[in-house]
């Protein structure tokens, strides 16, 4: 079965090469073992009928890496993957076969979080019971799976943020993942993250949160419907200019429907990098909106380099845009800028 974005309406604005990469399985690297696998499957044939079972049963302050394979099917849950069950893969049996899916919606929660990263869980209910899929461990992998928010928010007149997976411990890796909403699709919270070969569908604020991550050949869908009012893809923050975070866009594609900003800053130390994407018409020319910078947007770090296609004409682009030394580019698309070593190590 083909995934949903590769149609005879949808393929035609992916370059072939990018579609051919994100059905690729995973490239066979070495990886750390596994110690056991926990099934799961909807009918029974499993040990598990559920996903949130499997991880319940995962130990507390767990040091082996523990596989949870979910078979084919749509899980209709919630999942939440607690501070004290590190060390977790989560594998499905392909992103188009396996899904997670919930709809429910945080009625403004997510401000909670941005001007709040440090709280705690309880202090953050409204937010988390919104999300599909929640991760709070450090050391978590997903592999071939979907996460879906299916509220049905289909434009600007219905703000209820909408989350499909959040993302808040540190060393979590996706491949070959889908993230489906429409309002804060992808909370990519706080952390170190690695995304590959992954694809991200919404209109709004579609990734989102303090984190310091590298997306590597994703695609990212604008769901905005035709007409005059854009969406927004990225909305990013730092706590100060000292702090770590950014979101690194490397490769991919930038597509979809109706129209998008790159992103809007979320405070002033906001910091999202484009290298090397392939931009549809879909993209604004300004590119990016300053929001909650203000009038003083000289922390923040907006910047593309050597992207591609009809929405990278940086000739109308807000003139605060950044334009980034060689070392500064090198800094970011660096695995250095995620990865200390924790990304080898893991299966």
């Amino acid at each position: 079965m083909q995934p949903f974005w590769f149609s005879r309406s949808s393929s035609s604005s992916l370059p072939l090469l990018l579609v051919l990469l994100l059905r690729l399985s995973t490239p066979s690297l070495a990886r750390a073992p596994v110690s056991r696998t926990i099934t799961v499957h909807r009918q029974g044939r499993g040990d598990f009928r559920t996903v949130q079972s499997p991880v319940d049963s995962v130990p507390d302050g767990n040091r082996n890496w523990i596989k949870i394979h979910v078979n084919a099917g749509s899980y209709w849950e919630k999942v939440t993957i607690p501070p004290k069950k590190r060390y977790i893969l989560l594998e499905g049996a392909g992103s188009s076969r396996t899904d997670i899916s919930f709809n429910a919606n945080a009625h403004a929660g997510i401000d909670q979080i941005m001007r709040r990263p440090n709280v705690s869980v309880d202090e953050l209910s409204p937010t988390f019971r919104s999300a599909t899929f929640t991760v709070l461990a450090d050391n978590f992998v997903a592999r071939d799976i979907s996460f879906k928010n299916t509220y049905k928010a289909r434009d600007m007149s219905e703000e209820n943020q909408a989350v499909a997976a959040l993302v808040g411990g540190d060393k979590s890796a996706f491949y070959g993942c889908e993230f489906h909403g429409f309002q804060d699709t992808l909370c990519d919270f706080r952390g170190r993250h690695y995304f590959r070969r992954c694809l991200v569908r919404g209109g709004v604020d579609f990734v989102f949160g303090y984190g310091q991550s590298i997306y590597e050949d994703c695609v990212l869908v604008s769901a905005m419907p035709p007409g005059p009012q854009p969406g927004w893809l990225t909305a990013h923050a730092r706590l100060d200019a000292g702090s770590p975070g950014g979101l690194v866009f490397k490769g991919g594609a930038v597509t979809g429907t109706g129209r998008i900003y790159l992103g809007r800053a979320w405070n002033g130390y906001a910091t999202v990098v484009f290298y090397g994407t392939r931009m549809d018409h879909v993209v604004v020319p300004q590119g990016w909106q300053a929001w909650n910078a203000g009038n003083d947007v000289s922390p923040v770090t907006f910047a593309e380099v050597g992207c591609t296609g009809p929405g990278s004409d940086m000739s109308r682009r807000e003139g605060w845009e950044k334009h980034l030394t060689d070392p500064e580019v090198k800094r970011f698309v660096d695995m250095k800028f995620i990865d200390d070593g924790w990304l080898p190590r893991q299966p």
